[in-house]
């Protein structure tokens, strides 16, 4: 669980970053960020912690959310609130789905857990990989935000602790997709400008969901790449002949 952060994004209150530093010990997670705290990290807080002090001592802060995951290879956004319709930017995972997307994976993997009053904005979701939520009675779905953080790291842990994972799921390496993703918006802004941004979501909700190869993620790179500059070539020929 060591390459798991788990983000608290504006959290209020400091008994519910306690509660979070406490099951993250249960649950072999051992980095936490905070993103522009609207409280403090204080006596109730390490009152509530219990085992998991050290995990508050150790927090970061940080200003904004870009900052907090710059070094994170997946990140994953949580709500609680379903859209009414179909929308890439609330494409859903459920936490189980999540463990097995990170049990092969290799890399940071930053989930973030937003306010207690609203969670994460559509700007916010935006910038994950994929958006996971709790199923819930759905007349009222949300959970505090400690429970939720509870639910994710269970499925995460019993997942890594699996005895074994067959071949075809080796870890796949996350640094690796985010390279194929960078390629893939180069070549989409050079091809369809006006979708880029949409076709990059798409394709990262697409990873987060479906289980490809490290072998399947470098050939894709490949082409990316080759197509990118057999797209350069092109342009140099047709402006030199001018």
């Amino acid at each position: 669980m060591s390459n798991v952060i788990v983000v608290l994004v504006h959290p209020l209150y400091e008994q519910n970053v306690g509660l979070i530093a406490r099951v993250m010990k249960n649950f072999e997670a051992s980095e936490l960020r905070l993103v522009d705290p609207a409280c403090e990290v204080g006596d109730e807080a390490y009152r509530r912690a219990m085992h998991g002090r050290d995990i508050l001592e150790k927090a970061k802060t940080y200003d904004t959310l870009e900052e907090a995951v710059r070094d994170c290879d997946l990140i994953v956004g949580t709500t609680g609130k379903h859209g009414k319709r179909f929308s890439h930017v609330r494409r859903y995972m459920n936490p189980e789905q999540l463990a097995s997307k990170i049990a092969v994976a290799r890399g940071n993997v930053a989930i973030l857990f937003g306010r207690e009053d609203f969670g994460l904005t559509n700007e916010e979701l935006k910038k994950c990989n994929a958006v996971v939520t709790i199923p819930a009675n759905k007349e009222y779905p949300i959970l505090n935000v400690s429970h939720a953080v509870a639910i994710i790291l269970y499925e995460i842990f019993k997942k890594k602790k699996a005895p074994s994972i067959p071949e075809i799921f080796q870890p796949v390496d996350l640094r690796e997709e985010k390279v194929m993703l960078q390629y893939l918006t180069m070549l989409a802004r050079k091809v369809e400008p006006e979708k880029a941004d949409k076709i990059e979501l798409i394709m990262k909700r697409f990873l987060a969901t479906c289980r490809p190869t490290g072998a399947d993620i470098r050939t894709l790179i490949g082409i990316f790449r080759k197509t990118l500059e057999l797209l350069e070539n092109k342009r140099y020929k047709r402006a030199k002949g001018k």
